[in-house]
This record gives structure tokens, sequence and C-alpha cells, in this order.
């Protein structure tokens, strides 16, 4: 409703919706102030559940979708990337609370604490990334590329930037290919021995829906020639999977 995330006032932006944010101003103060509540109208109301799908009537006069005609399709946060990955591999540790895992190492020298990433693997390392630790100075190459905020400075709003790095990372980052492989045996395990049946489940468990015949083709193709890893990388990279529409 409004562009600017922080400092209103004056010096801020001006609301695409006065009279939608001077009502939904009242109705959260008849409402007794409650953030849920709010939450769930705004939720649950049509402008919010409406699709992506572009019209050349609303993009020719309103492209940047500030008059909310349709929804805007935006890529997930590094987190909910990486969680999603571990999920769909079958992989995601689901315990809630307790001490986070550290994926750096602590180094101090000179009065002063450094932390250099080291290569971790195993059940503990695969809880929600909201378990990490994550010291000021501690980073992380697969979120760093995804636009994770820096934990060293504060923003009212986190960065997307749309980068060649980030198509690099999920085709060759280490955790990335270690659950790609996870993923191809939970395949194997759960659809057996036929090639075309792994397909399918990978489409169903990746991007939530059954394969075309040509994707289905294409797929065939790549396996035989590299494997279900591979596959399972690519599906991993598609836009499907990393945006939400």
């Amino acid at each position: 409703i409004v562009e600017n995330p922080s400092d209103l006032g004056a010096g801020g932006g001006r609301p695409n919706h006065p009279d939608l944010l001077d009502w939904l101003a009242g109705w959260f103060r008849k409402n007794g102030y409650r953030i849920k509540a709010l939450h769930r109208l705004i939720l649950t109301s049509e402008t919010w559940r409406q699709s992506s799908a572009s019209r050349p009537e609303g993009l020719s006069m309103d492209s940047g979708n500030s008059l909310l005609w349709r929804f805007a399709p935006r890529r997930i946060e590094a987190e909910v990337l990486r969680d999603s990955i571990l999920q769909v591999a079958g992989a995601l540790n689901i315990r809630r609370g307790g001490p986070g895992y550290e994926d750096v190492r602590e180094q101090h020298f000179n009065a002063g604490r450094y932390y250099h990433p080291i290569e971790v693997a195993g059940e503990k390392f695969n809880r929600r990334t909201i378990y990490r630790f994550s010291p000021r100075g501690a980073r992380d190459a697969l979120l760093d590329t995804f636009d994770c905020p820096d934990p060293s400075s504060t923003s009212p709003r986190r960065a997307v930037t749309t980068t060649p790095l980030q198509a690099l990372s999920l085709s060759n980052n280490r955790f990335v290919w270690r659950m790609a492989e996870t993923f191809a045996e939970r395949l194997r395990k759960e659809a057996g021995a036929e090639v075309d049946s792994r397909v399918v489940l990978a489409w169903r468990l990746c991007l939530g829906r059954s394969p075309g015949e040509g994707e289905v083709s294409r797929a065939r193709r790549l396996v035989e020639k590299n494997g279900f890893g591979s596959l399972c990388r690519v599906l991993f990279n598609s836009s499907e999977f990393t945006l939400i529409e």
C-alpha cells in the first residue's frame, strides 16, 4: 500500500490506496488492535488470493503492479529455499527448539573473533535455517547468493537480486549436490526402478504437479546421460521451484 517500508510520513512515499489504508486503520482500531486478526483479514481477501496471471490492459496501465491488480510473482527467500530443498529431498530435521546448528568454525586472533565456513553433513545440520547459528561475519555461500540479510547490519527491507551466481550455486554448491543425491535416492525408494515413475514423482514432490509428455521425454534423456542427481539439480534450479506465482 506504501512503497517505502520505513520512515513513513511527509518524506515517504504516497499510498497507492489511501482510502483503503484509512479503512484498515479504522478496522484495526475497532477490533482491539489485534495483529493476527488484521493478518487474517488481509490474507483471506480476494486481492491477496488473486492469480499472478498477466493481462495486457493491466500491464499497459500499471506495469509495476502498484495498484495490486494481480499477485506479483516473487522469489522465495534464501532460508525458505534451503528448507524447501531439505524437505523435498526427505532430509529435513523437523525438531523444534533447543540449540541451533553451527556450520562455521570460530577462530580467535588479536582479541577478535573470526568465523570460517566448514563442510557439514548429517541430520543435526539439516534443521530449518531459522536454527542456524548466525553471528556477525559468519556467512553461507548459498544463503548469501540468494540475498540472505547480513547479520552485521540492519535494513527495513531485504534486497532481491537476480544474478548468474544464483543459477551457478543451485548447480554446483556442495549442499545442493548432496541433497540432489539424497532426493534421487528417495525417488528410487518410493517410485521403484522405472525411470518414468521416478520422473513423475520428482515433479510432484518438487513442483507440485505432474510433468507433461515432453518434460518426461527430456527428463528421461537427461537421466540416461547424467543420472537422477542431475535431474534433481535441474528441478531445484527451475523457476517453478524458486518462485511463488
